[in-house]
């Protein structure tokens, strides 16, 4: 009888198609694992010519157990997302980006963090330095607190409460995802938000693994232009179909509501900082002396949502078409 995969990892191609990165780097990171990869199932979906190049690591899956290529010419994001995990047989379903390079420890935490007791685990999103894919440089660092550090809460004694997750570094049991998928009406964007509060409504156990990091592609335009600019929109969005999101009071100061959202997730950026400063191990006395560094790219970072969230206001449907193609 073949043994079931451990985990399988859903890879797909969709940031590649756009040029910001390739699965060649995730999958060279992948090998180098220290976990056995024997345990591994890798999962590739794409376009019809992505998956002609992976035909060769199917026919010769080593040091995986199994490489299967998926061809969906035209799917969105999601879609790609939910059509990997369809296929995948492992015990636990691990969900990247071709434009992510998991760190060495990532397979390994995320099994340990399910096996003792969690039904979905989350870790940290680091941005690439300019000269390849590590994340050393302190700016960075403190771009990608203001830009993924939201999934981190308090340390409440039993671990970071988490509160959210990032679609490229996101793992859940094979029975989660029998029971859940990636919303597709929405595009590319507001499924993980939206994923994230079913899963806690059900009572998963989500929970985060330090070690469990990888590091994003990066850049400064990029940052802004795609990033921030989009999430204005989706903050926005979300606010009005998400009736649990945080500070609903926020979308009845209106025309105001961008302004203030500015405001209040500089504030939320002080703390998040912090806590991300706890979870990479950089010391506190360092973490103070750049906070007026992470102020100032906070306030670059959100004065582009709010022109993102004002872009919404005027003109929805042009945003939500801008939106669903980033």
């Amino acid at each position: 009888m073949i043994r079931r995969p451990t985990i399988s990892i859903v890879l797909e191609g969709f940031n590649e198609s756009r040029e910001r990165g390739t699965s060649d780097n995730t999958i060279g990171a992948l090998r180098q694992q220290d976990f056995p990869l024997g345990e591994v199932e890798l999962i590739l979906v794409g376009s019809a010519h992505q998956t002609e190049e992976w035909a060769p690591l199917c026919e010769n899956p080593q040091p995986f157990c199994a490489v299967k290529a998926i061809a969906a010419d035209g799917a969105t994001y999601y879609e790609l997302k939910n059509k990997g995990a369809s296929e995948a047989t492992g015990e636990i379903i691990a969900f990247t980006d071709s434009d992510v390079f998991p760190e060495r420890s990532w397979i390994s935490s995320i099994v340990a963090n399910m096996r003792g007791g969690g039904d979905v685990s989350v870790g940290l999103s680091l941005f690439q330095d300019e000269g390849g894919w590590t994340a050393k440089s302190i700016f960075r660092q403190m771009a990608v607190s203001c830009t993924f550090g939201y999934i981190l809460g308090p340390d409440h004694g039993e671990g970071v409460v988490v509160r959210g997750f990032m679609d490229h570094n996101v793992e859940m049991k094979a029975e989660v995802l029998e029971q859940q998928k990636y919303r597709t009406d929405f595009g590319r964007v507001l499924a993980s938000p939206l994923l994230f509060r079913e899963l806690q409504r059900q009572g998963c156990k989500i929970r985060f693994a330090g070690k469990q990091a990888v590091v994003h592609h990066f850049g400064w335009f990029y940052w802004l232009q795609k990033l921030h600019f989009r999430y204005g929109y989706e903050v926005y969005r979300l606010r009005r179909l998400d009736q649990h999101f945080p500070n609903p009071w926020i979308g009845k100061t209106g025309i105001f509501e961008p302004l203030v959202t500015m405001a209040w997730h500089i504030l939320l950026d002080v703390p998040r900082w912090f806590r991300f400063c706890r979870a990479r191990e950089i010391a506190s006395w360092k973490a103070w002396m750049l906070l007026p560094f992470l102020v100032a790219l906070s306030t670059t970072a959100r004065a582009t949502e709010v022109l993102g969230m004002y872009s919404t206001m005027l003109r929805p449907e042009s945003m939500a078409r801008w939106a669903e193609s980033v």
